[in-house]
């Protein structure tokens, strides 16, 4: 985990837990976040977006970043999006009622907007905060799980687990910050402090929290950065056809000589190495058996997923306006003509035709099954893509949540192996997601605490070594030890249920979850 600060990130109260960048690297990834838009972005001063593995100079990703679209009721088009920063659609912190942004309280709370916290952190926060003496870490005690009303901030804020079902943040209570993972990042943006200058599309109202999470493993997921994000309709106004997107620069290592791949049926966008052997032999360079990275959604069908590319001439090159870009959402080049399957996705292009499509290069590079960069022998090059989930309605103060994942591999051997080993891991990160009791979109809230204390029957306690929990609904159960770590772990459990610990005499931290929220009961061992 590494931190860095600017000037005001200094002087700010807040400056421990806060920042406007924040490498997030508590696996093998090193996503280097920011709080304007951009999931990730390569800095000048030689700090690469995306880097796999982490200690090296090679990066996957140049950059990341929302694209937000809608029309309203009279048919208006509203655009908020990001490609590399050189403009601003986004800023930091929540949605103003009252218009504070410029605020000085505003602006010392929330002016740099990415908070950060470990499990290990929550753990031993949860073992520890009834202990005399005892001292929140700045992760904990600095979690915005409350706004500030005054400068026009909704009440319940970033998620949170709420012990005494009080609806306010207090650490000393026990409440927690609810978050994924090993580590998470969470950020909190809105569209409306400022002209867009990135896109020059109207603003839509909106809040927008990103949770980016990692968690810390020998397998799959030790290369897996997740990303939920939850896009609340603040400014009163009905959206009726609103697009959410993800627009990734993919440069793997040496950038020109890349491809580009969509996978509808797995929800999958990728991007490639064009040949086996990236780059000229630099230290940014990945080398022979360069990797794939893609981007997967979890939560919602894929509804479009095309690439442009910043070396081809209008209109098939990066948008400039808030049309183009609305345009690219809705499987369209830039002037509006369709996006057409074969060739470089429009009619006039080698191995092109006239049949729209909604998906570029939706064939396997490997088998040469279908469209691909690989089956119409295309000039290996630097790709942009853009992948839409599926168009949805968001009324005045309703949320609309995205699960995506980034996804990464080297293990097949050469670039087009591990293509099909990505598509695999595809799978595996997927049925990860799905296997999570409580890993749905919209689970992640600020008021999780939903159960009755009188639903789970611990006895005997103390106990000289093993207990009976009796409970009329299903549960996971996690151990935690006095100092936070977890101990014991079983899933699934329901009804009266013998638990054989093991352990030595101490306290320990019950902590069940359920469908609607979290408990955490104290257990103590005697000799």
């Amino acid at each position: 985990m590494k931190i860095y600060f600017t000037l005001l990130s200094l002087l700010a109260f807040q400056c421990f837990s806060q920042d406007s960048t924040y490498i997030l690297d508590h696996n093998s990834v090193a996503a280097r976040l920011m709080d304007n838009g951009m999931l990730f972005r390569y800095d000048t001063t030689g700090s690469n977006a995306y880097r796999v593995p982490k200690d090296s100079l090679t990066s996957v990703i140049f950059s990341a970043s929302l694209w937000i679209g809608a029309t309203d009721l009279q048919g208006y088009l509203h655009m908020a999006a990001m490609r590399f920063g050189t403009g601003e659609d986004f800023f930091s912190g929540p949605y103003s009622t009252n218009n504070s942004y410029n605020d000085p309280v505003y602006l010392q709370k929330y002016d740099q907007s990415i908070w950060a916290v470990t499990r290990a952190e929550i753990n031993f926060h949860m073992a520890n905060y009834w202990t005399s003496g005892y001292v929140p870490a700045p992760s904990i005690a600095n979690w915005p799980g409350n706004g500030d009303v005054s400068m026009g901030v909704v009440s319940n804020l970033a998620p949170f687990v709420d012990m005494n079902s009080d609806n306010v943040y207090n650490p000393m209570d026990g409440d927690y910050p609810d978050v994924r993972g090993d580590e998470a990042s969470y950020i909190i943006l809105n569209d409306v402090k400022g002209f867009h200058t990135e896109s020059g599309g109207d603003p839509l109202g909106i809040e927008v929290h990103i949770m980016v999470s990692q968690y810390a493993s020998t397998d799959f997921l030790d290369s897996t950065t997740f990303l939920n994000t939850r896009v609340f309709n603040r400014g009163g106004e009905l959206y009726s056809n609103v697009k959410f997107g993800l627009f990734m620069d993919g440069d793997i290592g040496y950038p020109a000589d890349d491809y580009f791949g969509c996978l509808p049926q797995k929800d999958l966008m990728y991007f490639y190495n064009g040949n086996n052997n990236d780059g000229f032999g630099s230290a940014t360079s990945y080398g022979v058996n360069p990797p794939a990275v893609g981007v997967i959604s979890l939560s919602k069908p894929m509804e479009t997923c095309g690439f442009f590319s910043s070396s081809s001439n209008f209109p098939y090159s990066d948008p400039t306006t808030a049309s183009q870009y609305w345009n690219f959402m809705s499987a369209k080049w830039a002037n509006g003509t369709p996006w057409t399957y074969g060739g470089l996705g429009y009619p006039s292009s080698t191995g092109g035709s006239n049949s729209p499509t909604n998906f570029m290069f939706d064939g396997n590079p490997l088998t040469g099954v279908a469209w691909s960069e690989v089956t119409n022998n295309n000039p290996m090059g630097d790709r942009r893509g853009i992948m839409v989930m599926q168009t949805t309605s968001i009324f005045p103060d309703e949320m609309s949540c995205y699960d995506m994942a980034v996804i990464y591999s080297r293990s097949g051997g050469t670039n087009l192996q591990n293509v099909q080993s990505l598509m695999e891991t595809a799978d595996s990160v997927k049925q990860f997601y799905i296997d999570q009791v409580t890993y749905n979109c919209n689970q992640v809230t600020a008021e999780t605490k939903e159960i009755n204390e009188s639903d789970f029957s611990i006895y005997p306690n103390p106990s000289t070594g093993n207990v009976f929990i009796e409970s009329p609904i299903d549960y996971d159960l996690s151990i935690y030890d006095f100092h936070g770590r977890l101990i014991q772990a079983v899933s699934n459990q329901s009804f009266e249920k013998s638990v054989e610990l093991n352990l030595t005499q101490g306290v320990y931290l019950f902590e069940f979850e359920t469908i609607t929220g979290k408990i955490t009961r104290k257990v103590i061992i005697t000799d």
